[in-house]
């Protein structure tokens, strides 16, 4: 007889699963919990911790087995080694004010305080080295002080923006303009003049709302250094400026008149005359012969400059308006066409009571309403293509600054 055995695997499957899972619970407590806080720094790697920089002993810097001294002597840089005399300090007073500097702030390049230093010294006169002996400057203290903040600046003072907030105001920017130029200090004279620059090539800039003794001053500066692209570009904003505001001229004046700026000159005189002019104007006049009125207080010499420079403006604006502005072809097929029809609106313009309404010498704000009448009435037009628009209008542009440069003629002399 066969004995059969049954056999039930459940007790073993229960045996090998409560092994697998205590085999886990060991692997998983094994893992480490990932903490917020760093790791020590035993724990950290290899290759994080190269990437610190070493920590530098002092002792490492200093040699202390040099060679002893050669017989000569030891040798004295040409170029880095100060005296006492070139780099201690010199006093200065500046109106109410004491200024202690570093000489070698002043001597870090030629200029007018490397002369004064090396002047030979006089035995018993200790001028600059005391407050009871200061070198006196004909400077405001105000002026020297902004000196002194460039001289002592970082370079990251004298690279950031020219709208940062950390940038030097104008007013300091033209103070040291001034004293760099006087004392012939070149490196730090190109950087104002550039930062005044930047702020002159603004549109909505300062020459444009500031102050006029402020802008005279910018203008001067240009002038003064010959820094031509400066100079252009405060001349153009304050013609405009001039002739279509009411902004004081005087002081603009004054300085072109002593720098020999006959264009600003000319835009002063003309404005002046055609000021003078509207005062013997009704404002509903049109009549073109009005003559200007001329206050007791003005000379008799400039009466008679200015007398014949309405003459001359005059006769001016009858050249204007009759000879229209060429311009070129520029592709257009029809040229000769729109040549004819240029000269007709051009003579209608030149005749239109917004135009008229302008004194009779006031040529440059006839002008100025011809162009607006101008571009209303080409643009309507189907009788000139769109090239010799745009070729018009160009033209008038370069009319007017023709006319701009060449004001100061009218008020010669011989007029």
């Amino acid at each position: 007889m066969v004995n059969l055995y049954i056999v039930n695997p459940a007790h073993k499957l229960r045996f090998i699963s409560r092994l697998v899972f205590r085999g886990a619970k060991r692997i998983v407590g094994n893992v480490a919990v990932p903490s917020k806080s760093p790791p020590p720094a035993s724990k950290i790697p290899d290759a994080i911790e190269e990437k610190r920089p070493p920590k530098i002993n002092i002792l490492d810097l200093i040699k202390a087995d040099l060679p002893p001294v050669p017989p000569g002597g030891l040798i004295r840089s040409a170029e880095y080694y100060r005296d006492e005399s070139e780099g201690g300090f010199v006093v200065f007073r500046v109106e109410d004010t004491l200024f202690k500097v570093h000489k070698c702030y002043l001597l870090r390049e030629p200029s007018a305080f490397g002369d004064m230093f090396s002047l030979p010294v006089i035995e018993g006169n200790k001028e600059g080295l005391s407050d009871d002996a200061p070198i006196p400057l004909s400077d405001t203290a105000e002026q020297f002080q902004d000196l002194l903040w460039v001289l002592y600046a970082i370079p990251s003072q004298l690279v950031c923006a020219s709208d940062s907030h950390d940038s030097p105001s104008l007013e300091k920017l033209l103070n040291i303009a001034e004293l760099t130029k006087k004392y012939c200090i070149t490196s730090y004279e190109s950087w104002a003049l550039e930062r005044i620059l930047s702020l002159a090539q603004n549109p909505v800039g300062f020459l444009r709302h500031a102050a006029p003794a402020i802008c005279a001053r910018a203008l001067n500066i240009a002038a003064l250094t010959n820094h031509k692209k400066l100079l252009d570009s405060i001349t153009h904003r304050l013609v405009a400026r001039m002739l279509w505001s009411d902004v004081d001229r005087q002081p603009i004046l004054d300085v072109a008149q002593a720098r020999g700026l006959r264009k600003l000159q000319g835009v002063a005189h003309y404005k002046e005359l055609v000021d003078l002019e509207k005062l013997s104007t009704n404002v509903d006049d049109t009549d073109s012969t009005t003559r200007p009125i001329f206050p007791p207080s003005m000379g008799v010499e400039k009466r008679m400059r200015f007398l014949a420079a309405h003459h001359s403006l005059m006769n001016l604006w009858e050249c204007v308006r009759t000879t229209p502005p060429v311009f070129v072809e520029d592709g257009c097929t029809s040229h000769a066409e729109c040549l004819t029809v240029w000269t007709d609106l051009w003579v209608g313009a030149a005749e239109a009571n917004q135009t008229m309404r302008h004194g009779s010498a006031d040529v440059l704000g006839r002008l100025k309403s011809m162009m607006i009448v101008l571009k209303k009435t080409m643009m309507e037009s189907s009788s000139i293509s769109l090239g010799c628009v745009l070729g018009a209008l160009e033209a008038i542009t370069t009319t007017r600054d023709d006319i701009v440069a060449g004001l100061m003629d009218h008020f010669q002399e011989e007029y």
